[in-house]
């Protein structure tokens, strides 16, 4: 019987879930998607195993969100759905132009 993996607890396993996660991250900062902020394009935040996708709008957030789950697949991890959680936020212009009476 052959054995592949590391056991939950193994000192290696969150040094080869780091460096494993960070492939996946640069994987997916080459997707052209996001917002520009500055000359940088950002489309995905992370922190330890927490990762926020960031996009212009819903779609292009689920578009990434399908190629991050493909590209990690890759790598033999998997997204939890039950502990994925969404959040779309959005900024309306409400900006009215002034009438001027003549």
């Amino acid at each position: 019987m052959s054995k592949t993996g590391l056991q939950q607890g193994d000192p290696l396993s969150p040094i080869l879930f780091n460096l494993v996660l960070q492939k996946v991250i640069q994987s997916i900062q080459m997707v052209p998607s996001g917002i520009r902020i500055g000359k940088e394009q950002l489309n995905i935040l992370a922190h330890t195993d927490d990762i926020a996708s960031i996009g212009k709008n819903e779609i292009e957030i689920r578009k990434l969100f399908v190629e991050m789950e493909n590209i990690s697949s890759k790598f033999g991890l998997w997204i939890n759905q039950e502990k994925t959680k969404y959040m779309i936020m959005e900024r309306k212009n409400n900006l009215k132009k002034n009438k001027k009476d003549i």
